[in-house]
């Protein structure tokens, strides 16, 4: 609140009648402190800034000295006469005079400065049209209020009142009628003031881009129907104002155009800022501290659709850029120093630009995507909602990007940033042109004037230097801001990709190289490297994988002393002082020290002498890679201008030794040419890594290796090899304990426990003898070794773990969990806190667990604290009875005899206190902050005991006791820091194949969920409520092999991940099978095939994102208005709201639209391509191969009625979107039962289809395991065979897959919305289906129907099918017409050989906002794969599919074609038909547009010549003896596999199998035919589902009897054939319906009880009664 907006000061003149007397100008501004009325926040410590004495006004004493003359300023301090005569040159001479830019500089201030102070002196005027800027704010605005409080008071406020109702317009689906009711208010100066521009440009910005949203998605951008479609308010439009404004009412459009103007805009735009920092309303002025506009102390103003996706992430956007509100004026302090030459000013700026830096990260995690996180929480699935909403108004104009924000390009300027090449700098140039001004001056005067870095590295200062390092690295490193940012968008991206969204709102990702979040990750990082590069060089590797690499190590330190910290003799926890006087090294509590160790001299001499090395220790060495990167980074570390070769002894010392990794034994067993016993005995062992040195293993094997091979393979004339056997050791991270408040520390302290182990047998010969690790050994030797300590370098760095830090409360209450070692980050802890708070800050709680007395780390410390009532201490020894008790009355610890215990059973002693610290404030209890630090056993007691604790005094279940903590880990309060504890891992374990990875995706409740990791599989699903970055970015990589996104999340180089990931660990996954030469094709089958079933298994896990929710799992939350955003997208104060419809459109429209593109696309027939190649080759030419019509069943399902018939429903939903005429009122709960029982049939499917698949994977699997060489030896002609019958078995599973599609269509297609016994109100439910019937004229349809129907249930069947084919095989030739067809559909040759790129920036925004419903992103991608895949396996065997073709080379004469017709009518073959329009084009009401475009699949020929079993492949020569065997084991194990999943045993798992005589007369309705008996229950006489011939489209493609004199004796039907006035149509009499039985392991097979008459039809007969069928009108619910 300023004081033109008070409401005291306001009535007076606009002057604080308090605040103003005697006042003079520096503090005019500033209001009495405990104004009731205000909440003015304190100005900075300016007189320490500036060395300002006290008691003198500060902004007195600074105009005063710039008003010294320019000679004082720059001339204090003039050459003496000895440099003076130094000079030689005239030139030299005359630089001893100031340069003319310090001269002006001086002559009118800092010119960063000079920008602020007039942004600050013109700014409140003229209501900041240039954009805030102020010493003490930022970029931030003053006061939030003015701007709104102006606009309210004019005729503008309509604008804000409708801003503040749009989330209930939206829900309502009135959002349209709603602007274009507003009365036109112009927004030029007579109407609308300066002081209220920004809250107008920011409400017009909402209003306009919420109504294009509308517009663009109002239920017609998925699938349509041809029903009539809501009017658009006739209202007068902005067309005339440009582009951005077409469409938009003229009432919204003009004024936003005026005002945009105004403010400087040239075009009309709604940036991230408008949506984020000036549209929040603050809590409390008066909180601060450490800067005003926190997460936890704004509100959004005016949310659009008041989700809780949208608050939380613009609240956290908010944050992220409030955070920096201090760094402007810190940065031209910074300038003002430079300008002065002042380095000790410039020390204190730079250290308080760091620190501001460092807590930026933090603003990151106020967006949460895990769903335990409260008011932070972002559901991924809503967030993709705004993106949409935030699309540009036109190509031209601005998009909304994070790069807006005032961080990210003013830190580049300051840093010097000098190339801007990257996807994201070019982006970042172009949006920095339309800034608001007085930031492009701002960036302008620091980018131009002054340069910091510059001046930096010219001082030589080591502290400054150092100081910059850690800015650099706060701002664009891994840990730092960008780091984070990165990391925290690629887990939103990649969620939200998988569901349909491609790009950033930055457009970053948008490339099709690869996955778009992987495309953003590497966007990134490329923009990271660009701002490294001034100081790092160009680096060649990304920079995640620099993370816990030694490029993390940019200080040189050296131990100083080493001291006990406890009684025990023999020191196995050490107190370790670094020296880092003069490094710039500052650090806080909770940060790490990263620290290279080097190898004791011991274990390096044991290398040396085995190798010859004693003499050559200080021979420089040529490095190469990794090495030769480490040389680099010394020379860049030690500030030396020559780059210094690294010697024998570096490779030696800051190699890696120990342990032995089996890489390593690899390498040495193979530069011994296998020679020595002792390579082999260690690499037999059954545990990696083996416990030893480089040094053991090369002294035990140079005694049975001869001699002249251990010559050969260790040449001493060239040791080049030494840098490519030992690699480079991996800095160890240990946490800091001490704090101090001193500016800048001269040195750090770290607790380090020494770990030992035993060394291995193979080397100990059977001697106990006990070893310490590398870096545990060298900082905490044993005591008698201290006086080897030499005077070593010692390469350090500082890193700050983001989820182990105080809270920004002082006054919360902390508790700290350790175990031996892990109490030394809460020493700094308690030290700060003592430090900056006293005994007045909050309540302090250390349990401690260790094994006697004489480890009790600290304790002469530790008792003053308890003494002085600071902390309460608790003790548990795990191996001693002289115990310790915490005595609250006497505050001290008694001595007492307590039997030993582990730290679970403390705090289940001390479960009262603990219970109220760990449960939320909301839940009633503390809300304190509780950390961990420990090995994972001591991580693992402490949750137990913590979890007990919780059950004993607070809840009844365990379910609640997990819903406590895993609130607890969801709002950031519990945090843990997990030792670094190596855990060799089994190597005897049975494999776990990866079909059995992918039934693990934990989408159902109570299952269980698995991730692959490099070879391991882990079960996390108890660790999915821990993780730091949210329980989705998990659960979207369930069921996976997920190792490269954990190599791009820097997982891999993180010693607590790998840590915590021991403990969940399940097994080794099965590894690919050893294919051999002449088995690549069953290699390149395995690849593909496994590809498929991670396309299956992703495809579930992202849909299942969605799932939960549209099943209602939020419709019992609160739909009332609550600040924070409501989760309950059904009901908006207790009303429907049309979100839900929003929501089910999209998610079912992305499934329906495409006919499920990701499985039934490219993809597939790219696996039916090279399946049906291997037979048919295997088969020779001229063989009479029959296959399966997989296509052709995927093809028939997706245009059959009942596919038709889902996609109207469909579509009726979509017409709910906007509310036409309020009839979702009427249907409410229709829509959701509708809706919930399709997602269930959705899931269902998706199972089913992954259980399928994963058989088809295990099946290599047996083929690997049951058949090697002895079969081979037998079998001449073995490997052919095992390709014949795996690509039988193989083309079997696709085909149930096929088929399981139209089952599932057939299954959705009895489901309707229109269900009026589930209404409020049925009678005005059935009412409103009548009127609407009327207006759009289907009324007579539905009459004409309801007496003729066929179907007398009022359902329609889409099973049908010729009795001359019943089973649908078809040869080689129609697999490859459906194949060319495809590809020719899809113009390879010129839109997948040559990717389309992005034109403009702004051209991919427009149409990701037009692509919501289309598939997502990594279908699209994977498509696209197959088809240039399957279009190069064309090209490449060409001559053998036109060796196995049956058709003539062409050209071809007329003759050549009718003998070719002809014998193909006698054979079963066919041509594929002529390219028909789009069979739902016309007739359906569904709009062509809207039909499937990924993955399109033509309607093939059906076979006649044919009736085998459409499960099994056959061929008129056979198959092989051997071929036939190994099919038939394949089918046994698949008997075994299903016995494992019982839920699968449906009839898509059993029933297809029973192979047909070519007479049996199938029960399916047949054109013409006899009525189907009817169905019995048991699987036996259950129909086949593999019905072939549907109504493919309603445009006259009906299947018809063929006519005897074309195929003699033959009766069938010719899908695809058009049908000519006047032929005759009989229609079925009897229809059935066969459903496979559903995930829940119930099976619907029914029939209709009652029959019809077949009725002869005239072709307009037959069109009025197709439209009575499949018209686009309401379904009736079938009669009870």
């Amino acid at each position: 609140m300023s004081e033109h907006s008070c409401p005291v000061s306001g009535s007076v003149g606009g002057r604080c009648p308090v605040g103003h007397s005697g006042s003079t100008r520096s503090n005019s501004r500033m209001g009495p402190r405990g104004c009731a009325f205000s909440g003015y926040g304190q100005p900075g410590d300016i007189h320490a800034a500036f060395d300002i004495p006290r008691g003198v006004d500060a902004e007195e004493w600074l105009r005063m000295r710039e008003r010294k003359s320019i000679n004082q300023l720059l001339y204090s301090n003039i050459p003496s006469v000895q440099e003076i005569d130094a000079a030689k040159t005239q030139a030299e001479i005359d630089a001893f005079n100031v340069h003319e830019q310090d001269l002006l500089a001086v002559a009118l201030g800092a010119p960063a400065r000079q920008v602020m102070l007039r942004a600050e002196e013109i700014g409140p005027k003229t209501g900041w049209i240039d954009g805030y800027l102020s010493a003490e704010h930022g970029f931030c605005p003053p006061d939030y209020e003015e701007a709104v409080g102006a606009l309210s008071r004019t005729p503008g406020r309509i604008w804000a009142d409708l801003c503040e109702r749009m989330p209930g317009c939206v829900a309502r689906g009135r959002v349209q009628e709603s602007v274009a009711a507003l009365p036109l208010v112009e927004g030029t100066k007579e109407v609308i003031p300066d002081q209220a521009l920004w809250a107008a440009v920011v409400a017009l910005g909402m209003l306009c881009s919420i109504y294009r949203f509308e517009s663009k998605n109002d239920g017609s951008e998925g699938i349509t129907s041809a029903r009539t479609k809501k009017k658009k308010p006739s209202v007068p439009m902005g067309d005339d104002l440009g582009e951005e404004l077409v469409g938009i009412p003229r009432c919204i459009a003009l004024p936003y155009y005026q005002i945009s103007r105004r403010m400087g805009r040239t075009l009309p735009h709604l940036s991230f800022p408008d949506q984020s920092s000036y549209n929040i309303k603050i809590r409390d002025p008066t909180s601060n501290y450490p800067y005003l506009a926190r997460f936890d102390n704004i509100d959004l103003r005016w949310p659009v659709f008041g989700e809780k996706a949208e608050i939380a992430f613009l609240k956290g956007c908010a944050d992220t850029s409030a955070s920096f509100q201090h760094g402007p004026d810190a940065i031209a302090a910074c300038q003002e120093h430079v300008m002065n030459k002042n380095v000790e000013g410039l020390l204190r700026e730079m250290i308080r630009l760091k620190e501001i830096l460092e807590r930026m990260p933090n603003a990151f995690h106020s967006i949460n995507v895990n769903p335990n996180s409260g008011e932070n929480y972002v559901p991924v699935h809503q967030w993709i909602r705004w993106g949409k909403f935030s699309t540009p108004l036109s190509k031209r104009c601005p998009a909304s990007s994070g790069l807006q924000f005032p961080p990210f390009l003013v830190m580049d300027a300051f840093l010097g940033r000098k190339k801007y090449t990257s996807f994201l700098g070019i982006e970042g140039v172009h949006l920095r042109a339309w800034l608001p001004s007085n930031l492009r001056a701002f960036i302008a005067a620091i980018e131009y004037h002054y340069r910091i870095p510059e001046f930096v590295m010219q001082s030589g200062d080591p502290r400054l230097m150092g100081v910059l390092d850690g800015i650099i690295e706060a701002y664009t490193g891994e840990r730092g801001f960008m780091g984070t940012h990165r990391y925290k968008v690629f887990g939103i991206l990649e969620i939200a990709a998988k569901i349909g969204r491609t790009e950033t709102n930055g457009l970053s990702g948008a490339g099709d190289a690869s996955r778009p979040w992987e495309e953003t990750h590497r966007q990134f990082s490329d923009a990271m490297k660009e701002r490294l590069e001034p100081y790092r060089g160009s680096l060649p590797v990304e920079p995640h994988q620099m993370r816990g690499s030694f490029e993390e190590c940019r200080y040189v330190t050296r131990v100083l002393n080493r001291s006990n910290v406890d009684a025990d003799p023999t020191r196995s926890i050490a107190l370790v002082t670094l020296d880092i006087q003069d490094t710039g090294i500052t650090f806080m509590p909770g940060d790490r020290l990263a620290v290279m160790p080097l190898n004791s001299w011991e274990e390096c001499a044991k290398v040396a002498a085995a190798l010859g090395l004693e003499t050559r220790i200080d021979d420089p060495i040529e490095v190469t890679g990794t090495w030769a990167r480490f040389e680099q980074h010394l020379t860049s570390v030690r500030r030396a201008a020559t780059l210094r070769k690294l010697t024998v002894a570096d490779i030696l010392r800051r190699g890696h030794l120990a342990p032995i990794t089996k890489e390593l034994a690899l390498k040495i067993h193979s530069l011994l040419a296998a020679s020595s016993n002792t390579v082999l005995q260690v690499l037999a062992t059954d545990e990696w890594p083996v416990r030893g040195s480089l040094g053991d293993l090369l002294q035990a094997a140079l005694m049975d290796t001869p001699a002249h091979i251990w010559d050969k393979a260790f040449n001493l004339d060239n040791l080049s090899w030494l840098a490519e056997l030992i690699p480079v050791e991996v800095p160890r991270t240990y946490s800091i304990a001490s704090y101090t408040d001193e500016l800048l520390p001269s040195t750090v302290d770290l607790a380090i426990s020494r770990a030992e182990y035993k060394l291995c047998s193979t080397f100990s010969k059977q001697d106990d003898i006990n070893r310490a690790g590398v870096a545990s050994g060298f900082f905490n030797p044993h005591p008698p070794s201290d006086d080897m300590v030499s005077d070593d370098e010692i390469l350090v760095g500082v890193s700050r773990p983001l989820a182990f830090q105080l809270p920004l409360d002082h006054m919360a209450p902390c508790a700290f969990f350790a175990g031996g070692s892990g109490i030394a980050p809460f020493r700094s802890f308690w030290q700060y806190r003592l430090t900056t708070d006293g005994l007045s800050g909050g309540k302090n709680y250390l349990y401690l667990g260790v094994q006697s007395r004489e480890k009790f780390c600290f304790e002469e410390e530790l008792r003053e604290y308890v003494n002085a009532d600071f902390m309460e201490v608790h003790v548990a020894f795990s191996r001693d009875s002289r115990g310790l008790a915490y005595d609250p009355h006497s505050l001290d610890l008694i001595e007492k005899h307590i039997p030993p215990r582990y730290i679970d059973t403390l705090i289940v002693e001390q479960g009262a206190t603990i219970s109220d610290l760990v449960m939320s404030k909301k839940q009633g209890g503390l809300g304190g902050y509780l950390y961990v630090c420990g090995s994972v056993a001591v991580f693992d007691s402490v949750m137990n005991g913590i979890r007990k604790a919780i059950y004993t005094h607070c809840t009844a279940t365990m379910e609640n006791v997990d819903l406590i903590v895993n609130k607890a880990f969801a709002e950031r309060r519990f945090m843990l820091d997990v030792f670094m504890t190596p855990k060799p891992l089994p190597c005897n374990l049975p494999t776990i194949p990866l079909s059995q990875l992918a039934q693990h995706t934990g989408h159902r409740p109570g299952s269980r969920m698995w991730i692959g990791v490099h070879g391991s599989v882990y079960d996390v699903t108890d660790f999915c409520p821990m993780h730091p970055g949210g329980t989705q970015i998990v659960k979207s990589n369930a069921g996976v092999d997920c190792s490269k996104s954990f190599d791009n999340l820097a997982h891999t180089n993180n010693p607590e991940v790998a840590s915590l990931l021991t403990k969940y660990f399940v097994g080794h996954l099965t590894p690919k099978p050893d294919y051999q030469g002449g088995e690549e094709e069953i290699s390149a089958l395995y690849d593909l095939w496994a590809g498929y079933l991670r396309t299956t298994v992703e495809t579930l896990v992202a849909h299942q994102i969605e799932m939960h929710e549209i099943q209602g799992a939020s419709i019992k939350e609160s739909s009332s208005y609550d600040p924070i955003g409501i989760t309950n997208i059904w009901l908006r104060e207790n009303l429907p709201n049309t979100i839900a419809i929003r929501t089910f459109y999209s998610y079912q429209s992305r499934l329906l639209q495409s006919g499920f593109p990701a499985l039934f696309g490219a993809k597939l027939q790219e696996l039916v391509l090279k399946l049906s190649f291997s037979i048919a080759n295997a088969g020779g030419a001229g063989a009479n191969i029959q296959l399966p019509d997989v296509l052709g069943a995927v093809a028939r399902a997706n245009t059959s009625p009942d596919a038709v018939t889902c996609m109207n429903e469909v579509a009726l939903v979509g017409q709910f979107v906007c509310g036409a005429e309020g009839a979702l009122r009427f249907q409410e709960r229709g829509v959701f039962a509708y809706a919930a029982k399709s997602v269930e049939l959705d899931i269902e499917l998706l199972e089913d289809l992954r259980q399928e698949i994963g058989t088809g994977m295990d099946a290599f699997d047996s083929l690997a395991s049951s058949y090697g060489s002895p079969d081979k030896m037998q079998d001449p002609d073995f490997e052919a065979n095992r390709l014949t019958a795996l690509s039988t078995f193989l083309l079997q599973i696709l085909e149930r897959v096929s088929r399981r599609l139209g089952i599932f269509y057939a299954q959705l297609a009895q489901c309707s919305v229109y269900r009026p016994e589930l209404e409020r109100n049925p009678a005005r439910t059935r009412w409103a289906l009548v009127r609407r019937c009327i207006r759009d004229g289907s009324l007579f349809v539905m009459a004409h129907k309801a007496a003729t129907d066929v179907l007398t249930s009022g359902q329609q069947s889409s099973y049908y099918m010729s009795r001359a084919n019943p089973n649908q095989n078809i040869d080689f030739d129609n697999v490859m017409s459906q194949v060319r067809a495809t590809l020719g559909s899809a113009q390879i040759d010129t839109q997948i050989s040559v990717p389309q790129q992005p034109i403009t920036l702004n051209a991919v925004h427009q149409a990701r906002g037009r692509s919501l419903e289309d598939a997502s992103a990594v279908v699209t991608r994977e498509n696209a794969g197959a088809l240039r895949a399957m279009n190069s396996f064309v090209e490449k065997n060409s001559k053998a599919i036109r060796r196995l073709s049956k058709m003539p080379p062409m050209p071809m004469s007329f003759e050549d074609l009718q003998r070719t017709a002809l014998g193909m009518a006698h054979t079963g073959l066919h041509t594929p038909p002529a390219e028909a329009h789009d069979p739902m084009a016309m007739g359906l009401g569904i709009k062509g547009h809207d039909m499937p475009r990924h993955g399109r699949l033509p309607t093939p020929p059906s076979s006649r010549g044919s009736s085998r079993s459409p499960s099994r492949v056959r061929s008129s020569t056979g198959m092989s003896a051997s071929a036939e065997m190994l099919l038939s084991k394949l089918n046994q194990s698949r008997a075994r596999g299903n016995s494992l999943h019982s839920r699968h045993s449906s009839s898509i798992s059993h029933h297809h199998h029973a192979p047909q005589s070519q007479h049996h007369t199938p029960y399916y309705p047949v054109v013409g035919g006899v009525p189907a008996p009817p169905m019995s229950i048991s699987g036996a006489s259950q129909p086949k589902n593999n019905v072939h011939a549907a109504m493919s489209s309603m445009m006259g493609h009906l299947n018809t009897r063929r006519p005897r004199s074309e195929a003699p004796g033959a009766v069938g039907m010719g899908v695809g054939m058009g049908i000519g006035m006047g032929t005759s149509l009989n229609l079925p009499v009897g229809r059935v319906r066969s459903a496979s039985r559903s995930s829940a392991g119930s099976v619907a097979s029914y029939s209709h009880g009652r029959e019809g008459r077949g009725h002869v039809s005239t072709n307009s007969l037959r069109t009025f009664k197709l439209r009575g069928l499949v018209d686009a009108g309401e379904r009736f619910a079938p009669p009870a």
